[in-house]
């Protein structure tokens, strides 16, 4: 199989594991999409994202229905599209991919945002069952901090640990954490080997390819399949590097892309952009899967380490620094820096980060409002006339 039949079917069995789990005895979580699912997957808990279920919600040009379904509930509009969509999906049913099962216990972690805790505290009353929070402390620049906050991380998952033993009644096996992590380190440097396969010139993929081949790397983290399908597809864009094949016919423009995708308007993007010869290569929200775990390392500290440091939870200076390594690395001469109203921690101080990131490179940026799964609050007009002005200048400059 090539690297999207391998996907299918692995999230085929994936979902059928999960809707059968409690006929063979297991128990499904939910949990936010950078969270330590390794300590589930070690204890034979099957993982549910309804982040990932979220997405496919909104692809299906569905979310501005069911966050008005939920609107009508008294939520704001001003929530994230995620939660809306999937609250929606559970006051009307409605789901391309008949749903997801129900949890029995929750794990949720504010290092990516702060929405999802309360988000994650709605689903916990609704269903009556247990949450846990891992709290991340923002990942500052001082390392006497830095030691206290990763003791302080490190004493929650010994305690989410303990409650997850009273709750399925098994004693935890440490011995099969650190295979999982193994698992995990493994997927995690393969994901990023293809991520950086946008080094080359022409680029085989682009950011859209990224996004698309990052939903294993999320929710199968920590597995043998995941590990599979990531040595299947580095050796498919291999392939492609070596035969100089590009993404984009033309290539001209580079791009760095900051924040979440605009989930609905994928195709539309990749086609406008690829008609100036312009490819969004990365941006710091597909990279913030590609963990490197310190096996030598009592597990919960490595775990710890590599889910308090994501870039939503860093400093701004810090930020902007990780997104400059990625200019250097994928020699990138343009950047897009999108202010999503969904995603508030992400689209924090943008326009601060673009001055930082144009000191750093001399680069011009577009920046733009929008919302990452709400058409209402997107205006087509306006975001392609602002994309057509923008890469026009790129060309003057550039002649």
């Amino acid at each position: 199989m090539n690297s999207r039949e391998l996907g299918r079917k692995l999230t085929e069995e994936y979902l059928s594991a999960a809707r059968n789990a409690r006929e063979v005895g297991k128990f499904v979580a939910y949990t936010t999409a950078v969270s330590p699912v390794e300590i589930l997957v070690a204890h034979d808990i099957i993982p549910i994202y309804p982040e990932n279920h979220a997405v496919s919600l909104i692809t299906k040009r569905l979310c501005s229905e069911l966050s008005e379904a939920i609107e009508r509930q008294g939520y704001t509009s001003h929530l994230c599209a995620y939660a809306r969509c999937d609250l929606g999906f559970r006051e009307t049913g409605k789901s391309p991919t008949g749903g997801i099962p129900d949890p029995d216990f929750l794990l949720a972690c504010n290092a990516q945002c702060f929405t999802l805790v309360k988000w994650f505290e709605v689903l916990a009353r609704r269903y009556r069952v247990p949450l846990f929070v891992f709290d991340t402390p923002q990942w500052i620049r001082d390392e006497a901090a830095r030691r206290d906050i990763l003791s302080y991380c490190v004493r929650q998952l010994r305690e989410l640990i303990s409650s997850l033993e009273e709750l399925t009644g098994r004693p935890f096996d440490y011995d099969r954490l650190r295979e999982v992590i193994r698992l995990s380190d493994e997927a995690c440097r393969l994901y990023r080997k293809f991520l950086d396969m946008a080094s080359h010139k022409p680029s085989p993929i682009t950011i859209f390819d990224a996004l698309i081949h990052m939903a294993i790397i999320v929710y199968l983290r920590g597995t043998p399949q995941a590990v599979l399908y990531y040595r299947t597809l580095v050796e498919e864009i291999e392939q492609k590097a070596k035969k100089g094949e590009a993404a984009v016919k033309g290539e001209r423009f580079r791009l760095y892309w900051e924040n979440l995708p605009i989930w609905f308007k994928f195709r539309d993007h990749f086609e406008l952009l690829a008609s100036y010869g312009a490819a969004i290569l990365t941006s710091l929200y597909v990279h913030d899967w590609a963990h490197e775990f310190d096996l030598e390392k009592d597990p919960l500290v490595t775990l710890a380490e590599n889910y308090v440091s994501g870039f939503s939870n860093v400093t701004l200076e810090e930020r902007a620094d990780m997104a400059y390594e990625l200019f250097k690395r994928y020699d990138l001469n343009g950047m897009i820096m999108f202010i999503n109203r969904s995603c508030k921690a992400v689209s924090f101080a943008v326009h601060e980060l673009r001055d930082l990131l144009t000191q750093k490179t001399g680069i011009p940026a577009l920046v733009f409002e929008a919302d990452m799964g709400d058409p209402r609050f997107y205006s087509e007009a306006q975001v392609r006339t602002r994309i057509e002005a923008y890469l026009e200048l790129l060309e003057e400059l550039n002649r």
